[in-house]
């Protein structure tokens, strides 16, 4: 009650007969002290108990499925403060909640199923999805599994593209122009465009905790929402459902709009003290939401949030009488009983209890801690539309045709399939790439070692790709002799003289077997002054040291290995060799990772790089910072005849 300064007289009359009258926030002495800490630790480990004994084998609960799984992984978690471990039942809650989970990648790009299911856990609605994505981002917070970020992300994309604003998609019935009614909020469905306070709820906590364990949400997320909320702010100080205008006449959602404009960064919004004081006005009574529509437990869940926000007084008196009050009704099994709306949500409330018990032992869920940790951001490099073909650089491929060749690989030779894949290869390659071929082991017996370990030969000097003559060459080869492969590589270190960037390719089945040194291959490039990196496919290797040898080589030049077991194989290890690639170095100028333009994205951790991307006559670079959770893009285009990235 807030008077003008001065003396007053007060008159403190209590109801009688008022089930529940003895919790009611009344001026003067509470009749009933507090709730010590060890009575909230024994109601705690109560409510966990009848959890964990209900909890299935699978890790789910009986009903309202992922939600209740969600809200009970949640509770245990928040479980610090007593002795017992549930460190079992999370990891089972948590697994349940993997099972659900529907990735984005099992559905068409583009489609229909992709924008509504992509993301979602379970096979409800954005009520249950937010919330179980809210648990596991408690759960990644708590245990650190990295495991769980992907699938968090991919959550979160949902609840993103589902906000009704001018990004949602069109596979959404999107854009929602601001000014409609609907416009900040969410709905029960990814596709719905209408929207109301309790859905929304859900999905600002889901962002909020999102953001503060490292991911990154759109900068107007929140405040949209936020926006949203204002519109059904109520004549006595509650909110509204979902459409504007007349008295919210709701406790329960009076602690909604209250706690969500907090969340979203307004914490001294002038529609906040009105509705703190519609629920100190309608003080919590026992299963009873009054005004209200018979959701008690609900009420009580966001108030709870929205006092300890708003501190003080207000946090301090609605704490003590808030645990008092399920410590004094709570059932010998621990659980509490319904009524009205809630009477047949068992789990819903023991859950919803414990989280509001855990705030009295001075547990606070993710969405109201500091940042706690950070999520690796990805880079990715794309082609601008129509330049894909023209940024091919300048490539030597060498070809084994040692002995060895003859080997069977399924029910072929290996020189026959190596012949089939390199025609397919070629025959794809752009008509702007500039091509060379050279091969080895060739024309001279193995017996014959002198000549065997100096045969290597170029059939094709680096130019403009002549796909016919190439295949021609191709499908000459025989197999005759050694392995004389690092002679091969530094002769074709020479084939560059007048090509200065570009990648050798090297398909082999075998390591070095003339004695060449495999460490010489590096300072060689680096003598050249070239920018040039041996790429090297093993085909059918089987040593594990063979293996060790190769990608030596290519990393000691900057290139890549790539493993090929089978023909099939072969081809697709070839198509990746021949991308474009791009390295992202740190701040030192090491290299921290690397990908293909227009390839899968690349996992970085927050910070500062240059990206650095192939492409001839000049690699070139581009710096990026890559924040928590965030996603970059980076295009490859021409712009007047040069390279540039943008």
């Amino acid at each position: 009650m807030r008077v003008k300064p001065g003396t007053y007289y007060l008159e403190v009359v209590l109801p009688r007969n008022k089930k529940g009258s003895e919790y009611t926030l009344y001026a003067g002495k509470p009749p009933k002290p507090p709730a010590s800490p060890a009575e909230v630790q024994a109601a705690l480990v109560k409510a966990l108990g009848w959890l964990a004994r209900t909890q299935a084998k699978d890790g789910s609960w009986t009903g309202r499925d992922p939600a209740y799984a969600g809200l009970s992984l949640m509770a245990f978690i928040g479980g610090k403060c007593v002795p017992q471990d549930y460190s079992a039942n999370v990891k089972r809650a948590v697994q349940h909640l993997k099972s659900v989970y529907q990735p984005s990648a099992k559905f068409a790009a583009g489609s229909k199923e992709a924008a509504t299911q992509g993301g979602r856990i379970g096979r409800g609605n954005m009520y249950e999805h937010a919330i179980a994505t809210l648990a596991l981002i408690e759960a990644l917070v708590d245990t650190n599994d990295t495991s769980l970020e992907p699938i968090v992300q991919d959550a979160l994309n949902l609840i993103i593209r589902s906000q009704n604003t001018d990004h949602k998609p069109e596979l959404l019935r999107g854009p929602v122009k601001p000014g409609v009614r609907a416009y900040g909020g969410w709905r029960y469905n990814p596709d719905s465009i209408d929207s109301d306070i309790s859905v929304t709820g859900w999905q600002v906590l889901a962002l909020k905790a999102a953001a503060n364990a490292g991911f990154a949400i759109p900068d107007d997320a929140l405040p949209t929402a936020a926006g949203y909320v204002r519109t059904l702010r109520g004549k006595d100080g509650s909110f509204t459902y979902e459409q504007p205008g007349g008295d919210g006449n709701s406790c329960g959602r009076a602690g909604m709009g209250a706690f969500m404009l907090q969340l979203s960064g307004f914490p001294q919004d002038p529609a906040i003290p009105p509705a703190l004081r519609f629920m100190q006005d309608h003080a919590p009574r026992w299963n009873v939401e009054s005004p209200g529509g018979g959701y008690p437990f609900y009420y009580w869940y966001y108030g709870t949030r929205a006092m300890y926000v708003a501190g003080g007084d207000d946090w301090r008196i609605w704490k003590d009488w808030m645990c008092r009050f399920l410590v004094d009704h709570q059932n010998a099994d621990g659980g509490w009983d319904g009524a009205s709306q809630e009477r047949d949500l068992d789990t819903y409330r023991v859950a919803l209890g414990a989280l509001m018990l855990e705030f009295c032992c001075g547990h606070v869920p993710v969405y109201l801690s500091p940042v706690k940790r950070t999520v690796p951001g990805t880079l990715s490099v794309g082609f601008e539309k129509g330049t894909a073909k023209e940024a091919g650089k300048a490539v030597e491929i060498i070809m084994d045709a040692s002995n060895s060749m003859i080997g069977l690989v399924g029910k072929e030779t290996k020189i026959a399939a190596a012949r089939r894949v390199l025609t397919q290869t070629i025959n794809g390659l752009p008509d702007t790439m500039r091509v060379g071929f050279r091969v080895y082991g060739h024309r001279f017996a193995t017996d014959d070692y002198d000549n065997a370990c100096a045969d290597t030969e170029l059939l094709a000097p680096i130019g403009p790709v002549n796909k016919a003559a190439l295949v021609g060459l191709v499908n000459k080869i025989q197999t005759k002799g050694r392995t004389p492969l690092v002679r091969s590589v530094l002769e074709a270190i020479t084939d560059f003289e007048k090509t200065p960037n570009g990648s050798i390719i090297l398909v082999t089945d075998g390591i070095e077997s003339c004695k060449g040194d495999i460490k010489s291959i590096a300072p060689a490039i680096k003598a050249a002054g070239l920018e040039l990196e041996v790429n090297i496919v093993g085909f059918d290797i089987k040593e594990a040291g063979g293996r060790q040898e190769l990608e030596s080589i290519a990393r000691s030049t900057g290139g890549r290995y790539l493993d090929a077991k089978s023909a099939d194989e072969l081809l697709s290890a070839l198509a990746k060799a021949l991308t474009v690639e791009y390295v992202v170095l740190d701040a030192a100028a090491k290299e921290v990772g690397r990908g293909t333009v227009g390839g899968a994205p690349t996992k970085l951790n927050a910070g500062a790089y240059t990206v650095r991307v192939m492409v001839a006559p000049q690699p070139v670079e581009i710096k990026a910072t890559i924040s928590s959770g965030a996603a970059v893009s980076v295009t490859l285009k021409k712009v007047k005849g040069q390279w540039v990235l943008e």
